[in-house]
């Protein structure tokens, strides 16, 4: 067996001998190599291993390929430190029929990828080689491109892809950083909460109807399918203090059944007893009733004034 086909035939399950540490150890120096094809199996031994030999030519080749780009992308970069200024592009031209923008993205290419060991872990299209070079392509990029065998159009989408993602976080930081430091610092303080949550808040069993809801303590504004809870303290300008009253006609009740007491219905009487509602319209009144709020949940201070 030739010596082609004894580093090729490490990878195969079938070597006596070898230990998978071993095949990966050959894989990972070597780079690519065949046995991923399922049909090696079903053919007679000689063509299996004449099989073996080609892809892993081809493999070698293509592995190769990366290097040999940047190596001439590295001779052209001495090349123009040897010709007169003014005078590199003419000998690139006359000499290998090469414009400006290819003779530059071999330059590049050999730039940023000449420290790389390993020509396995290099894709072999020059073209997609020059795209990564161009957009400063991570080496975690530049290895997903090997392994996955981008083409250009591949490179191209998935650069583009990631440059518009930086371009948003970039935008979005923008925009953040035009905000005053009071913005800024209400914004670390915001809640998401569901609409329930928000029922919850503004005392009410009925959908809340807006995008913006204030009471005493906090702003709610509309987002999505939720709201943000926003820490701004109103001013509420409670209605006047109610008529005096004897003592002996305040009764504290429960949500239900003080709007009962005062003829109103259960839904429209919470929101009425919400901060904001009181701070405009005052204390609900009904029937000879005056309600005010009580610091336990669910539950109203109730007075006669009839």
């Amino acid at each position: 067996m030739s010596n082609q086909l004894q580093i090729i035939d490490v990878q195969s399950e079938v070597v006596s001998g070898v230990s998978s540490e071993a095949k990966a150890f050959a894989a990972e120096q070597l780079g690519p190599m065949p046995g991923q094809w399922n049909g090696y199996e079903h053919l007679d031994e000689s063509t299996s291993q004449e099989l073996y030999g080609k892809v892993g030519y081809i493999h070698g080749l293509s592995a190769e390929a990366g290097r040999q780009i940047i190596t001439i992308g590295q001779t052209l970069l001495e090349i123009k430190e040897l010709v007169p200024h003014g005078q590199f592009m003419d000998c690139v031209k006359a000499e290998f029929g090469w414009g400006r923008e290819w003779a530059n993205q071999l330059m590049q290419i050999a730039e940023r990828f000449s420290n790389v060991n390993s020509s396995g872990h290099l894709p072999s299209s020059a073209k997609v080689l020059a795209l990564l070079a161009a957009s400063d392509a991570d080496d975690a990029t530049v290895q997903q491109a090997a392994d996955e065998s981008w083409t250009v159009k591949q490179t191209r989408q998935r650069l583009g892809t990631e440059r518009q993602r930086e371009r948003s976080i970039v935008q979005e930081a923008i925009s953040v950083l035009k905000l005053s430091e009071e913005a800024r610092h209400l914004a670390a303080k915001a809640e998401h909460i569901s609409t329930r949550q928000l029922m919850d808040e503004l005392g009410t069993e009925e959908l809340p109807k807006g995008r913006e809801h204030i009471t005493a303590a906090f702003t709610f504004c509309k987002n999505g399918v939720g709201w943000w809870k926003l820490p701004i303290q109103q001013p509420v300008a409670v209605a006047a203090d109610p008529k005096p009253i004897n003592s002996g006609t305040v009764e504290i009740l429960p949500m239900a059944t003080a709007a009962q007491l005062l003829g109103k219905k259960s839904n429209t009487f919470r929101t009425r007893m919400s901060p904001g509602s009181i701070a405009k319209h005052g204390f609900p009144t009904g029937l000879g009733w005056q309600a005010e709020p009580h610091p336990a949940r669910g539950m109203c201070i109730v007075r006669s004034i009839g």
